[in-house]
């Protein structure tokens, strides 16, 4: 496995996990479990881990914990290099201040989801909020990944934004992370913009975002299937038809049937032994009894149709 490099003028690629926020009972960051994980996932297949994103419910923490977080995993030893925190926010305040302390603790590579409270927002106010973060943070050193999410945010990073936010910041603009699943879109920026790092958030589009030229997958799934996700990468198999894709797409299938972040905390929690992952603030709440052992059951099925084990 080649980690991804981070020198000027390249950008990530790989397989990066969107990494899940362990809370312990009182719902308090675990951090001393946040960097355990991450160290794992790195072990386990992963090119990188992405903090503080949806799956690990960064709008639910201060900025105080989510640079907390980000800490304890570089004292633990996961390299800078291999660390895309999020660092997007409802309020334009926090998202400069997590970017400049990620910035200062050496990580370059910022993963920036847009203000996601105000509706029906034009593509230059979605312009300006990503052209204001870049002038205010004032560092030559950082990367901004744009996380275009709009069942989330609202709204949509569009092509054109895109293509002016490079206009204006030129090598600072390195990637996009796309989590619509409109193929389209992504398809659009791999043809006008080739220098880009595209991701996809869904597991089941990597063997063809691959192929058409994109970067890899910044994955909620890879905190418990980093190991497949590995062999997805590696094979990027052509056929819907492949074993190994199917399985995939099974698995994807049963926790997208739930909320996600509750169905892949759940599978955490079994799949490594560590009920706390169970654990997460409100408004998000824990999957009902049986219907977690539902979506083991369908998870493990999926796995057991190709002989593949979720986690080492």
């Amino acid at each position: 496995m080649t980690p991804p490099i981070n020198g000027p003028g390249n950008r990530l690629r790989g397989i990066f996990a969107a990494v899940l926020t362990p809370q312990r009972d009182d719902l308090s960051c675990d951090n001393d479990l946040l960097a355990l994980h991450c160290g794992r996932l790195l072990s386990e297949g992963c090119d990188g881990v992405s903090l503080f994103g949806t799956t690990g419910e960064g709008p639910a923490f201060s900025v105080e914990e989510r640079c907390a977080g980000l800490e304890a995993v570089l004292e633990a030893g996961v390299p800078a290099e291999r660390i895309l925190p999020g660092t997007g926010a409802a309020s334009p305040a926090d998202t400069l201040a997590l970017s400049r302390h990620a910035l200062s603790v050496g990580c370059r590579n910022l993963l920036v989801m847009p203000p996601f409270f105000f509706k029906d927002v034009g593509d230059e106010g979605v312009f300006r909020c990503y052209a204001d973060l870049i002038e205010r943070v004032g560092d030559p050193r950082m990367r901004l990944y744009i996380y275009n999410f709009p069942d989330v945010t609202g709204l949509w990073v569009r092509p054109d934004v895109v293509a002016r936010l490079i206009d204006a910041f030129a090598e600072l603009v390195a990637g996009v992370k796309d989590s619509s699943g409109d193929w389209d879109y992504v398809t659009r920026l791999i043809g006008n913009f080739p220098a880009l790092s595209m991701f996809t958030g869904w597991e089941t589009l990597l063997p063809r975002l691959l192929a058409a030229g994109g970067a890899g997958n910044v994955s909620g799934m890879a905190n418990v299937i980093p190991n497949v996700l590995r062999q997805l990468y590696e094979r990027r198999p052509e056929s819907d038809d492949d074993p190994l894709l199917a399985a995939v797409v099974d698995m994807v299938d049963a926790v997208s049937k739930r909320p996600v972040t509750p169905a892949i905390k759940a599978l955490a929690a079994n799949l490594r032994d560590e009920p706390s992952w169970r654990n997460m603030r409100p408004p998000l709440v824990p999957l009902e009894r049986d219907d977690e052992v539902d979506l083991l059951r369908c998870f493990q099925r999926a796995r057991e149709r190709v002989g593949i084990l979720p986690v080492p």
